[in-house]
């Protein structure tokens, strides 16, 4: 696999990339330990992982079971170690190039959707449990996607200069996916008073669904990487 390829130049600021969420959490967690000089949850991902494990080994990583072996920075292995990928080896789109346009590229602010779905999202006015949870299930994934691997989180922004140029803010498992789009899809949230496009969030939510339910539809998780 060819890091270039992941390179931005005139790509939207934000893509979107099929991966296993849930083996993306698990790299994460083992990479933060490691960093630590602790690589013990590695040695453990490495042994109870096998795909994982092969995929480094067929990327030339001839030890995989020690982190400190492996020459790739933590935002190219997590990348590359969970990125889920086609018969020919190629990453696994989601959506069609028009879809992944819209998403990519939000006239507003630094040009994320996302940041700006969560900057003017509120919760219904209609009160109670069932609307809150809902809305508190937006922000937190919406948060888990944008910013798992974000400043917020002490010592990752090493997630952030990877190779090529290689920029990962967070990730969702493909439970996660589907617990978004149903959460978007339902009455718990609103928009605040002062959006500042006309129809913003409109546009946001159903660009938003529709390349959920195209990951769904692949039965997979996503990655959320910047680029210039």
């Amino acid at each position: 696999m060819d890091l270039k390829q992941f390179e931005g130049g005139t790509s939207p600021f934000i893509t979107l990339d099929a991966c296993n969420g849930n083996r993306a959490e698990a790299v994460l967690n083992a990479l933060e330990s490691a960093a630590n000089g602790d690589e013990a949850l590695w040695n453990t991902l490495i042994t109870n992982d096998e795909a994982f494990k092969r995929r480094l080994i067929e990327q030339g990583m001839s030890n995989p079971e020690k982190r400190s072996s492996i020459s790739w920075d933590d935002a190219t292995v997590l990348f590359i170690g969970c990125v889920e990928l086609s018969k020919d080896g190629k990453p696994l789109p989601i959506g069609d190039g028009i879809l992944r346009e819209k998403v990519g590229r939000f006239p507003w602010g630094d040009g994320s959707l996302l940041n700006y779905m969560h900057e003017f999202i509120r919760p219904n006015d209609q009160r109670g449990s069932k609307n809150d949870d809902g809305y508190e299930k937006i922000v937190t994934l919406i948060e888990n996607l944008s910013q798992r691997c974000g400043p917020s989180h002490v010592g990752h922004e090493r997630y952030h200069t990877g190779q090529a140029g290689l920029n990962i803010r967070g990730f969702l498992s493909k439970e996660q996916v589907r617990e978004l789009r149903l959460a978007l899809s339902g009455r718990s949230w609103s928009v605040t008073a002062d959006e500042p496009i006309d129809g913003g969030m409109r546009d946001v939510s159903r660009n938003l669904i529709a390349v959920l339910r195209a990951a769904e539809r692949r039965d997979v998780g996503m990655f959320l990487r910047s680029h210039a």
